[in-house]
């Protein structure tokens, strides 16, 4: 019996996939992909199409490097986790209680000023957002990028993003601004992964890659995952294609080879669908993978649970 045939997969219905991404590189649509399955603990299907960097007309490898983006965020999540069952972290407490520098947060209320303009006014929230709505983004946090109330303006220009700050210097400025919510009422993807990174830094009292490491990808043998591509490794680089109509890549793209100031928890690090499937089949089986635990089977659960409350907002 084959492998296919093991887990319960169609070798016809997959070939859907090859002619699917096939055309969509064709197209032009996207440059190129890996595409993975697996069922029941084993590969099903490992795929490469396209260009890793259509430009120079270099191909897609099954073992090539993508900017993961906000795939950072479960990792980045497994960490805190890990140091709630050691006891160093408490999901109901204050952020406060690790960054001091979030206690007491403002709200901010647009109201209409001066020929109905609107205006920012602040309003004290109503409690403070805890380590559990950082998890589950009910923290009154946002993402500037994504809206334009005047909340989200003052997130663009505080600059949140910069690459050149550190995660101690992201908390500095985020502290600074008012929250889009009130903490716990509404759910809004945001930035609040990035602030658990750095609440996993001043906790664990080490760079959050340096922890990352450690403890989550070094014993699950996630060897291309990282904040950084080592210069051996940079021609695996997988690239964006120009947008034809700009004439310029995206621009999340940076130069992976440096190690980056920013150790974005949200958004900042690198890996390879291989790997990422070693985390994922982690998770899955309950918090064991290849004989090594990394959480117990009542934390994995309690991740995958639903937390938000029947009257939460989108």
């Amino acid at each position: 019996m084959s492998i296919l045939e093991e887990i319960g997969a169609v070798s016809k219905r997959l070939a859907r996939i090859n002619d699917r991404f096939s055309a969509d590189v064709g197209a032009g649509i996207i440059p190129g992909a890996v595409a993975l399955i697996a069922r029941h603990g084993k590969l099903a299907y490992l795929k490469a199409f396209g260009f890793r960097d259509r430009e120079k007309q270099l191909p897609m490898a099954t073992d090539s490097i993508f900017r993961i983006a906000s795939m950072t965020k479960p990792i980045v999540s497994v960490a805190v986790m890990m140091l709630a069952e050691a006891g160093k972290i408490r999901l109901v407490n204050p952020v406060s209680t690790y960054l001091s520098e979030l206690k007491d947060p403002q709200v901010g209320v647009e109201v209409a000023g001066a020929g109905g303009k609107p205006e920012l006014k602040l309003a004290p929230a109503r409690r403070e957002m805890t380590v559990q709505d950082l998890l589950r983004h009910t923290s009154g946090l946002t993402y500037g990028q994504f809206g334009d109330s005047l909340v989200k303006q003052a997130y663009r220009e505080a600059n949140l993003f910069d690459p050149d700050q550190t995660t101690a210097g992201f908390i500095s400025k985020l502290s600074k601004l008012p929250l889009q919510n009130q903490p716990g009422e509404v759910w809004d993807y945001s930035m609040s992964t990035d602030v658990l990174g750095r609440a996993v830094e001043v906790i664990a009292g080490m760079d959050l890659d340096q922890f990352i490491e450690a403890r989550i990808t070094g014993p699950l043998g996630m060897n291309d995952t990282g904040f950084m591509v080592t210069k051996e490794k940079a021609d695996r680089i997988a690239e964006p294609q120009i947008d034809p109509h700009t004439g310029k890549r995206p621009a999340m793209p940076r130069d992976l080879t440096a190690r980056p100031a920013f150790l974005s928890g949200g958004g900042g690090m690198v890996s390879t669908a291989p790997d990422y499937l070693r985390l994922a089949q982690m998770l899955l089986n309950g918090g064991e993978l290849d004989g090594a635990r990394s959480l117990s089977r009542k934390t994995v659960a309690l991740m995958t649970s639903d937390h938000l409350p029947a009257d939460i907002r989108f």
